[in-house]
């Protein structure tokens, strides 16, 4: 085994300094990388979105090209029923989601009365807890109107930004039939634009994300789709309102573990406020079921250990993604964190090799 010297305990020292620094340096010039990066997004979310979609088709693809049928002929199949398929959900479930959206927008008034009465209720029903508990229970309930009423602010925006970006959204399928006529010819390039020293190594890094990354956002996806159709199912068999709207945010804010499920249960839980202290309990014991299924069974069933990250570090990735870019750092911390650990593992093995090279 090689000794270190002197000089490569400097070495080493001189490379954490110059990593230390650079990290102070990039936390500094944060605020102004994040709003460059966001002005990126916003430009490029139509091309982020056809990526994703044609990278998630692509297995489905090269799956009917591997039975025999021809790739022209796989990418249409499977072109046509995706896209028919998200044509089909708009024309019919479009409508009853906007009615529903209209239908909670007329009732706004009367919900938020009958939300005041009942916490009303339930406050004065806690004034002989103690002061302390009381107190706690009344902050808690403020934190969470003043959430709710942060998060619809953001939906509403976030839909007149729908509708002015149709042209945009328009393109989405054009670009996504590209790429999965081009996929082979894209990854061709950009395996004639990495070094020749570096390609059968680049090769392998290629495979691993994908093998860990592609596996855990299509697990991920469908998990997110099946908790939607389950908590639909139940808010509708407590007859809550909304429960179309109610279930769909469940399902897409299940797409962020751990916290995704927290997020979602609020709306639901504030609309059981409504209506009745049991309708609130039921709820809550539907939200619980959902996740346990979730945890259970979905997830292992669907995901399984494809990315084979303790919960502990998925959780701090999510924290960090939070505090860094609020409910989008949230979307995109795992995928990230799942990209870095195959980077530091494929270069510690690569470090390992050279080394090993080096004594040899």
């Amino acid at each position: 085994m090689k000794k270190w010297t002197t000089l490569d305990w400097m070495k080493k020292l001189a490379v954490l300094i110059l990593i230390f620094l650079n990290c102070w340096f990039l936390l500094k010039l944060f605020p102004y990388i994040l709003h460059g990066f966001d002005y990126l997004i916003r430009i490029l979310a139509p091309f982020l979105i056809a990526c994703l979609i044609a990278y998630l088709l692509h297995p489905l693809i090269e799956g009917l090209h591997k039975q025999g049928l021809p790739r022209p002929l796989a990418i249409l199949v499977i072109y046509l029923l995706f896209f028919g398929a998200v044509i089909f959900a708009c024309i019919k479930g479009a409508p009853i989601v906007i009615e529903e959206l209209k239908s909670f927008a007329k009732q706004g008034p009367h919900l938020q009365e009958m939300y005041k009465d009942n916490v009303n209720h339930i406050y004065y029903a806690t004034s002989d807890f103690p002061e302390t508990l009381h107190d706690h229970f009344d902050r808690i309930l403020g934190s969470l109107e003043n959430g709710l009423n942060q998060l619809v602010k953001r939906i509403i925006l976030w839909i007149q930004g729908l509708f002015k970006s149709i042209f945009t959204i328009l393109l989405i399928p054009f670009i996504v039939f590209y790429l999965l006529k081009d996929f082979a010819g894209v990854k061709n390039w950009l395996n004639r634009h990495v070094p020749t020293r570096f390609r059968d190594s680049g090769r392998v890094l290629a495979t691993e994300i994908d093998e860990s990354l592609g596996s855990y956002i299509r697990g991920q996806l469908l998990v997110c789709l099946v908790v939607a159709i389950v908590s639909i199912i139940g808010l509708w068999i407590l007859h809550i309102p909304y429960a179309l709207l109610l279930g769909i945010f469940i399902g897409i804010t299940d797409i962020i573990p751990y916290f995704g499920p927290v997020i979602g249960a609020v709306p639901a839980l504030l609309v059981a406020v409504t209506l009745s202290m049991k309708k609130v309990i039921f709820v809550l014991l539907l939200i619980l079921i959902v996740q346990f299924l979730e945890g259970n069974i979905f997830s292992p069933l669907i995901v399984g250990k494809s990315v084979h990250i303790h919960p502990i570090f998925i959780m701090l990735a999510l924290v960090i993604g939070g505090d860094i870019a609020g409910v989008v750092g949230m979307l995109i911390a795992v995928p990230i964190f799942v990209i870095l650990r195959v980077f530091i593992i494929h270069f510690m093995k690569y470090r390992k090799k050279i080394d090993n090279q080096q004594e040899t």
